[in-house]
């Protein structure tokens, strides 16, 4: 009987070759990889993938990984340049969640002050950014880390961002989560998720 490949395996005949981003194959088993343990050779192995990809879907899922399966490797400083490196909120908090885990509250605050300055400047540019607040609302988002750590600075982004969250039209919300993992769960057909987007941008 053919011996399985783990994941991690399988992602590793991939990267390099042509087009492999784009390669379904891939692209599974570098989400799926999260699920499974990793030797420190994986661990530098995927961490030296992350500082070289320009893809940012490969970098999220080895973040999202990392944060799940790779706490007991000293990653603070992989994690802290992750949060520098990242212009999405929703990697950017992943970076926070691992960096956290290593550090005080201390140390966070100023992350978290930056993350609160670029979280309310968001609507300025990006009214309707339904998209990443679901993502920082989710399970595996800001309520995670308000739940393990009961930081002040992560409950006051929290605040915040249900606010900005709540300003937005109804329309626009509540279409998918994150699930405790970090995976996408849909709350609502594509059919539905159209026909609301159609009434939010007078489509019909």
């Amino acid at each position: 009987m053919e011996e399985t490949l783990m994941n991690k395996e399988v992602a590793r005949q991939y990267i390099g070759k042509r087009g492999y981003v784009d390669n379904p194959q891939y692209r599974e088993a570098i989400i799926q990889m999260r699920f499974e343990l990793f030797s420190e050779e994986d661990m530098l192995f995927i961490k030296e993938l992350y500082l070289t990809s320009k893809d940012i879907f490969s970098r999220n899922q080895i973040l999202q990984a990392f944060v799940l399966q790779c706490l007991q490797y000293d990653l603070k400083d992989f994690f802290l340049l992750a949060f520098k490196k990242e212009r999405y909120l929703d990697m950017r908090l992943v970076a926070i969640r691992g960096f956290a885990h290593y550090v005080t509250e201390k140390e966070i605050i100023p992350l978290m002050k930056k993350f609160m300055e670029i979280l309310t400047e968001r609507p300025s540019h990006t009214p309707y950014n339904y998209q990443e607040y679901e993502m920082l609302r989710s399970k595996f988002g800001l309520p995670y880390l308000v739940e393990k750590f009961g930081y002040d600075c992560f409950n006051e982004v929290l605040v915040q961002l249900e606010k900005q969250y709540n300003d937005m039209p109804n329309e626009c919300k509540g279409f998918f989560t994150l699930d405790e993992n970090g995976l996408h769960v849909s709350l609502m057909s594509s059919e539905e998720i159209n026909r609301k987007l159609d009434i939010l941008f007078g489509r019909k």
